[in-house]
């Protein structure tokens, strides 16, 4: 299969390339015989929000995971924050400590701790990463809740409370650790649209303030009202990439085009 061409980035270079927060140079990943990413090279910059969108099966989940290190790149290297992991030689214990501090990761499913109530949930992590005491943890927990209006559920487990709510529950929990980027996988899908509207307004206010935030996501109005710039992924590759309002509304590639226009028209 030839390579789909690259173009080039509408946004400003000098808003990618002067200190980056995140790098991905020459990026691979592979199954088996099955090549799932195929030479990505990426930049983010501090502050920058970038929805990643494209088809189904086309690396976009699996770029999020190779750059926490839970699929190990195959190829290439992952800087985050001035650390490099080099696909040839594994990440050692300092450096996945350092990943561990720098980058927040949310998830499809909520991944909560059925017997453990919202605030323990919230905390653990806390006292376990970051040393924290119980009191100091409950403490930024609580005004966590509090931010995404969840203080009165502290007292209660995850099973009673919705799906969007354990949502918001997960995403207060990786913003616990005070990181400096966040990773979003897709946080509306195994949501009703209406309850995905809850998560939403979480994370544009997240982006409103300044965080960083990479998101893949198929919710086609926050990748164009909310991120910074929008990458469209293919068959393992980035086929566009540019300023959101660009990309979403002008699309130069047609493997683009046709993405957009079939998910417009269902």
């Amino acid at each position: 299969m030839n390579r789909i061409a690259q173009p080039t980035p509408i946004i400003q270079a000098t808003s990618l390339n002067a200190n980056p927060i995140l790098s991905l140079e020459g990026v691979g990943k592979t199954f088996g015989a099955i090549r799932v990413l195929k030479d990505v090279n990426f930049q983010l910059a501090s502050g920058e929000v970038v929805a990643i969108i494209g088809p189904s099966g086309s690396g976009k989940s699996t770029l999020l995971r190779c750059i926490n290190q839970l699929e190990p790149a195959t190829e290439g290297r992952v800087t985050v924050a001035g650390v490099t992991v080099d696909a040839k030689a594994p990440a050692t214990k300092q450096q996945m400590a350092h990943l561990h501090r720098k980058l927040g990761m949310v998830f499809q499913s909520f991944n909560l701790f059925p017997h453990l109530t919202v605030l323990e949930n919230v905390s653990l992590a806390q006292c376990r990463v970051l040393k924290r005491t119980k009191k100091e943890a409950d403490e930024r927990s609580m005004q966590l809740l509090t931010r995404v209006g969840l203080a009165t559920k502290a007292g209660m487990y995850p099973s009673r409370c919705s799906g969007g709510q354990q949502q918001r529950i997960a995403i207060s929990r990786a913003l616990a650790l005070d990181p400096e980027i966040m990773l979003f996988d897709e946080p509306t899908s195994a949501l009703d649209p209406e309850v995905g509207l809850e998560v939403l307004a979480v994370m544009r206010e997240l982006a409103s303030e300044g965080m960083t935030m990479i998101v893949v996501t198929h919710e086609m109005r926050f990748a164009e009202n909310v991120s910074d710039r929008v990458v469209v992924m293919a068959d393992g590759v980035i086929i566009e990439e540019g300023k959101s309002v660009d990309v979403m509304r002008k699309p130069q590639n047609p493997r683009v085009q046709q993405f957009l226009t079939a998910v417009r028209d269902r």
